[in-house]
């Protein structure tokens, strides 16, 4: 009947009207439905059982922490546990209650005791294995998934075997569970730890007996110095920028922070840090068209989308304010569309933007070697502090007045 033109009387305005209003109320919601499904920034966070908010530690994974038992490994235990209980993680410590460990954490970190209280804590005398410990009144009310994290601290008897996995706890109430393992330097032989390393294939490395500076030291800076900063590193392809970039992302785990590397699937940097569980890394690529994370916690973007870079760097940001983060930016050109190099300025300028909060640290790479002189030129008034790398080395050219 509609379909002869009729105008049923039941209708309050005519049909050619309705049909109309009809078809601009369908388009829009069309239009509305498609750029939520495209741009939402739910679209790209990544599964709270990839990365624990605040912290370097993830779900499932086995970290071993060489100290030498110094104010550094102390302070990055107490930053770690803090960023851990704060996203409703529980903590199982297997350590003497006058130990090294606990009796400095008590010392040291003022909300132990309150931890120890209400459960988020939890101190065993016993090394810890396959039980998993009693749930509390806010587990059992909580509606989603619970962490636990379990910390044991290791001996140079324990270097000679393999150390059994955890078993995931019982039903999906429960993450698969995060292990830290403490060694003092002291009691760890170089041939020795290798060889454990060699047969615990899943256990990552980080030393906290070296440098927490090699990166920053290389231009006669701190860590504390550099802390904050937006850096541009120009470099020529021929120079070893990879190895600098190694550096940074080192110095930033080593000081208890989120590292994080924005890449390109093609891209050197992309294979050298591929594999290495500590680094989140986001791979921009053509042949993909939504943003997918793989089992790995690797995270795949559409090339050339600056609005999902710019997701999902707040979604960084947001995720350690309190531990701090520190990001790398390679292959800028295929991260952020532009047909002329003012078009990529000005998105690198909406990231220095965001950047801008005292807990991160950035390097943004420039080739020396395919960028436009003009981009150069405008790229050296947006950043305060500037290096180079060439056959002479590393140098600062432009640091900021103190």
């Amino acid at each position: 009947m509609f379909a002869l033109g009729a105008q049923p009387p039941v209708l309050p305005v005519s049909l050619p009207y309705g049909w109309e209003i009809a078809f601009i109320v369908g388009s829009v919601l069309f239009f509305l439905m498609s750029t939520t499904d495209a741009f939402t920034l739910s679209s790209v966070r990544f599964s709270s059982g990839q990365l624990l908010p605040e912290t370097i530690v993830k779900s499932g994974h086995r970290y071993l922490i060489l100290h030498d038992s110094g104010k550094r490994a102390i302070s990055f235990l107490s930053s770690t546990l803090k960023g851990l209980v704060d996203s409703g993680a529980r903590v199982v410590i297997s350590a003497s209650s006058n130990g090294w460990l606990v009796g400095n954490l008590s010392l040291h970190e003022s909300h132990f005791s309150e931890w120890q209280q209400n459960g988020r804590v939890v101190v065993s005398e016993n090394w810890v294995e396959h039980a998993f410990p009693r749930e509390g009144l806010s587990d059992r009310l909580s509606f989603g998934p619970t962490s636990t994290v379990f910390v044991n601290e290791l001996g140079q008897e324990n270097l000679e075997g393999v150390v059994p996995s955890l078993d995931k706890g019982a039903g999906e109430k429960h993450q698969e569970p995060a292990e830290l393992f403490l060694l003092e330097s002291s009691k760890a032989p170089r041939p020795q730890l290798t060889e454990f390393l060699r047969r615990n294939t899943g256990i990552e490395l980080l030393n906290l007996s070296e440098s927490t500076d090699p990166f920053s030291s290389m231009v006669e800076l701190d860590h504390q110095k550099i802390r904050g900063s937006i850096i541009l590193l120009e470099y020529e392809t021929s120079s070893d920028y990879e190895g600098v970039v190694d550096k940074f992302l080192a110095e930033g785990i080593s000081n208890a922070e989120l590292c994080v590397l924005f890449t390109t699937k093609s891209s050197k940097l992309y294979r050298a840090n591929k594999g290495k569980r500590m680094i989140k890394i986001i791979a921009a690529s053509s042949l993909i068209s939504v943003p997918d994370e793989l089992p790995d916690g690797e995270m795949q973007i559409p090339d050339k989308e600056l609005g999902l870079v710019a997701a999902v760097l707040s979604d960084f940001l947001d995720n350690s304010k309190n531990s701090g983060a520190s990001f790398v930016f390679d292959s800028i050109t295929e991260l952020i569309r532009g047909e002329r190099w003012e078009q990529v300025y000005s998105g690198i300028k909406q990231l220095i933007d965001l950047l801008t909060v005292p807990n991160a640290t950035a390097l943004f790479l420039a080739n020396i070697n395919t960028m436009e002189p003009r981009f150069l030129g405008a790229l050296h008034g947006a950043f305060a502090l500037q290096l180079r790398l060439d056959n002479e080395g590393l140098k600062a050219v432009k640091v900021p007045a103190k």
